[in-house]
């Protein structure tokens, strides 16, 4: 299964049945989705899918499969320091 993460595309396989979070964080090592509460609440595990908020830990991987998604550390602008 194919996953377009930030205009990257990585394969991963295994069960389509896997929390996306789990993905992104142990198996590619994308460690800025963070886990929080683990049932969709609490808004740290936030990805977009399509422009949409989507919550990682309670979504499975099946389910961005194909779609092009963001995860918020890459939308951060660098913050410019002006002296």
């Amino acid at each position: 299964m194919e996953l377009s993460i930030n205009g990257q595309v990585y394969t991963v396989a295994g069960e389509p049945d896997r929390i996306l979070l789990w993905v992104l964080r142990d198996e590619l090592g994308l460690t800025g989705t963070k886990f929080g509460c683990g049932i969709g609440m609490c808004g740290s595990c936030t990805v977009l899918v399509d422009g949409q908020p989507t919550r990682s830990c309670i979504t499975p991987v099946s389910a961005v499969a194909g779609k092009p998604f963001s995860r918020w550390k890459a939308l951060r602008k660098p913050v410019r320091t002006v002296r």
